[in-house]
């Protein structure tokens, strides 16, 4: 009879035990359930400084950049810490474990992964003696999501430190490659065995975001490999678990929406169809991964994002996919709005100068001017007898290139220094007209609000400025000197460009 008692007693032991790890388990994005089960609002961000100077405070620079599951890959933006050392900042979509690349000036750079709320304190005392990479003394994690963050923080330096020859050779590994899907399996096992080993050493709290990621990771290059090579395969060995919002699963989002798109569908002449593209998705997908493919179709311009977006609200099929484009459409609305402000401001009346013809005028300081040169080496010439003696930052860019209109907020700071020191720099924005058109090149310097001349310029005096500069894509930077030097390597990122360095060029 005790042996009877022992044994259910050890059986209900065990089934509590199972529905608690159960309960504490996240839930996946993609999983029917989601809705009923899932993350219901946003999660903020709470920090404090301590031990720091109202100077050093005034200085110090606060940089958090959200990895996105809808809108760019990725947004950054910039605050300060208040007098009393604190700040906060919050999700603008309502995402699980979404992840956030963070900075703290020099002193400290983290992943914070938010869910529920997190609280994150630094003691700068500790951080002006060595710098932070992740995790450290110097950063202590509070709130719901602080054993999380420790332990994936610990993750990424375990990964680098066990696995440092990974990603050079996944980076090489290319869909063209005839040994690919062996080369794939055999990083991966690696990589699988990695995780296996923190487990191991760390506990496994964070098994399942981490599992999940690899797996996403893994997919998305298989998915890069069908696409490159027009392969079709069973839908179910593409679909993985989503539990957080990280670079790899952002990957993974991108290229099931290619594959879907250019793969998949099967009608070549409405592949530039978003509607009809969304309507396949959702008849050959499980209904929150359709979701996912469909909230990835994109455009450079608000307008024709935000007709895109309310179209496809319609033909999502979770509320939470509904509720977080409901947030996109209207963010755009707003950004629309000021748009359409902002261009009924500008000083419309054509003037002809030795750069080409002013299109508009706008009040931040923004000349756009359509190129009359017909080469690049004319262009040049043109441009550094328009500004003599004078420091000129060439930015060559894109409409539709994230990385170009991602740095463009830093020239934009530099733009307002330099005017404010009365410095001899200007800032000149050559834009392509390849894969874009004049109107789509005015709204987007207006949305951005970037200050500086722009030139709109055919693609063949584009593509000789980059011969002459030995570059090949977008962005790209050069620096032309009072002296007429031209510097193609002072800039690789507008992000790390000073004031004083600019300032330095000029002497």
């Amino acid at each position: 009879m005790k042996v009877f008692f022992a044994t259910i007693l050890l059986s209900l032991m065990l089934l509590n035990i199972a529905y608690a790890q159960m309960k504490s388990d996240p839930i996946s994005l993609t999983d029917e359930s989601y809705d009923k089960s899932g993350k219901k609002q946003l999660a903020k961000v709470t920090g404090r400084v301590l031990n720091a100077s109202p100077e050093e405070l005034s200085n110090l620079k606060i940089q958090y950049t959200f990895v996105n599951l809808i809108g760019p890959s990725q947004s950054s933006n910039e605050i300060k810490a208040n007098a009393d050392g604190t700040f906060e900042f919050t999700q603008i979509h309502i995402l699980p474990y979404q992840q956030i690349w963070f900075s703290l000036g020099d002193y400290a750079y983290t992943c914070l992964y938010l869910q529920d709320g997190l609280e994150i304190t630094f003691d700068l005392n500790k951080l002006k003696k060595k710098e932070i990479y992740m995790i450290g003394d110097g950063i202590s994690f509070a709130g719901k999501d602080a054993d999380v963050n420790r332990q994936m923080n610990e993750y990424i330096l375990f990964d680098k430190k066990h696995n440092p020859d990974f990603y050079k050779p996944l980076r090489q590994l290319k869909p063209s490659d005839p040994n690919f899907q062996y080369k794939l399996d055999s990083l991966f096992k690696i990589q699988r065995n990695t995780d296996q080993a923190f487990y191991h050493t760390y506990g496994t709290t964070c098994k399942t975001l981490i599992d999940a990621a690899t797996d996403a990771q893994y997919t998305y290059r298989q998915l890069d490999y069908y696409l490159t090579n027009k392969i079709k395969v069973a839908n179910d060995s593409i679909l993985v678990p989503i539990y957080s919002i990280s670079n790899h699963v952002s990957d993974y989002f991108r290229f099931l929406h290619y594959y879907v798109k250019y793969v998949l569908y099967p009608v070549n002449e409405t592949r530039g169809d978003y509607v009809k593209v969304a309507d396949y998705a959702n008849q050959t997908f499980p209904k929150n991964y359709a979701d996912i493919i469909n909230l990835r179709f994109e455009d450079d311009d608000i307008a024709t994002q935000n007709k895109i977006y309310k179209t496809i609200l319609n033909k999502l099929n979770s509320k939470w996919a509904k509720e977080n484009i409901r947030i996109e459409i209207d963010g755009l609305n707003v950004k629309q709005t000021k748009l359409e402000q902002l261009l009924a401001s500008a000083n419309a009346t054509p003037k002809q100068t030795s750069l080409g013809k002013i299109i508009k005028e706008f009040l931040f300081d923004a000349e756009l001017i359509s190129n009359q040169s017909k080469n690049g080496s004319e262009l040049l010439k043109t441009i550094k007898a328009k500004y003599p003696n004078k420091l000129i930052v060439l930015d060559i860019w894109a409409t539709w290139c994230a990385p170009c209109i991602g740095q463009m907020p830093y020239s934009k700071k530099l733009h307002h220094k330099a005017k404010g020191a009365k410095s001899p720099i200007e800032f000149v924005y050559l834009c392509t007209d390849q894969g874009s058109n004049q109107e789509k090149w005015i709204n987007k310097v207006v949305e951005l609000e970037q200050p500086g001349t722009h030139i709109f310029v055919e693609n063949n005096v584009i593509s000789e400025l980059l011969s002459l500069f030995n570059s090949a894509g977008f962005p790209t930077y050069a620096v032309i000197k009072p002296n007429g030097e031209i510097d193609t390597k002072a800039i690789s990122w507008m992000k790390d460009v000073t004031l004083e360095k600019l300032e330095e060029m000029t002497k």
